[in-house]
């Protein structure tokens, strides 16, 4: 495959189904490709550039996150694809389910909708998204992959506030329909119930919601109490309730001393022996302490589900 520098961005675009901001993105923070330039200062690049990209597009497209995939070689990412069409070409279909619209189209069609500032096309394509998708992978595979490709794109300068700020407000408020819809399926005696929120400093929610989505749709009565709580607040709730888990979400930063700090303190309040659940992409940075405090780390949502399910029926 040649390795000579000769498409433009435009037409890598067209080849791989990625968006140019996507591209960049790409190879400025995990080094994708290597791109040429012209004598102009154009990206150019090859055929091989090409093909990387259409794996590492097919590898996110099948839930993978760009930051674990992107130092495979081509041979490494050509098996790991091949063998997630497998898979996937195996797993049961949820009935009722359509599976002929792509999550790709769903993701440009949001994107585009928070590049031009259109709330209500913001909703319309997430809506359109609802119907199409079943839950698990409208919150997996297009939500989260969509407000981490928001938030990078708002850090590269290529956002501005504005976008990031709409998209947020759009997709809290359709976060809380679904919640809703789950809850509303559950009779109030019915099932355990979880508590969700995030600790003091941690003011980003979308992540909470999400999880609050999910266990409401698995069963669990949800009380959700909102972002940026302090640790006497959160043990106050569960005390007052008769939950059966903490959920908390850890998004950003990663190295907030005072997180520790809270960490701590929430464990020596709560009630002894209360399952704590923490996910998040900063919750690797607090390892060490949740570790310490006893809390369970669960990165994504499939390990949440299994999560909840072992102290549901105490597998």
């Amino acid at each position: 495959m040649s390795t000579d520098p000769k498409h433009p961005i435009q037409v890598v675009v067209r080849r791989t189904g990625l968006t140019a901001d996507v591209i960049r993105v790409w190879e400025r923070r995990y080094n994708a490709v290597e791109p040429r330039r012209s004598d102009t200062n154009r990206r150019l690049y090859s055929d091989a550039d090409v093909e990387r990209l259409r794996l590492l597009r097919k590898a996110t497209l099948s839930g993978r996150r760009i930051g674990d995939v992107a130092e495979y070689s081509d041979d490494e990412l050509r098996q790991l694809t091949a063998d997630d069409a497998e898979a996937e070409a195996l797993a049961p279909r949820p009935a009722g389910k359509r599976n002929d619209v792509s999550v790709q189209s769903h993701h440009d069609a949001c994107l585009a909708a928070v590049r031009a500032l259109d709330g209500d096309g913001l909703q319309q394509a997430l809506s359109n998204a609802a119907v199409t998708l079943a839950t698990p992978v409208l919150l997996e595979r297009l939500l989260m992959p969509l407000l981490r490709e928001i938030g990078d794109l708002w850090r590269e300068g290529t956002l501005r506030v504005a976008h990031e700020h709409l998209a947020s407000a759009i997709v809290r408020s359709f976060l809380g329909a679904l919640k809703n819809r789950g809850n509303a399926g559950v009779a109030a005696e019915s099932g355990p119930e979880v508590v969700v929120t995030t600790p003091a400093g941690q003011i980003h929610e979308l992540g909470a919601l999400m999880v609050a989505v999910t266990a409401s749709l698995d069963g669990w009565r949800v009380t959700y109490l909102g972002p940026n709580l302090p640790a006497e607040e959160i043990a106050a709730a569960v005390r007052g309730r008769d939950c059966k888990a903490l959920a908390m979400s850890v998004v950003y930063p990663a190295d907030d001393p005072q997180l520790v700090v809270e960490l701590r303190r929430l464990r020596d309040l709560l009630p002894e022996g209360l399952p704590v659940i923490v996910g998040g992409s900063a919750a690797h940075g607090y390892g060490q302490v949740l570790a310490e405090v006893g809390a369970t780390v669960r990165e994504d949502m499939q390990a949440f589900r299994r999560e909840l399910e072992s102290i549901r029926f105490g597998r």
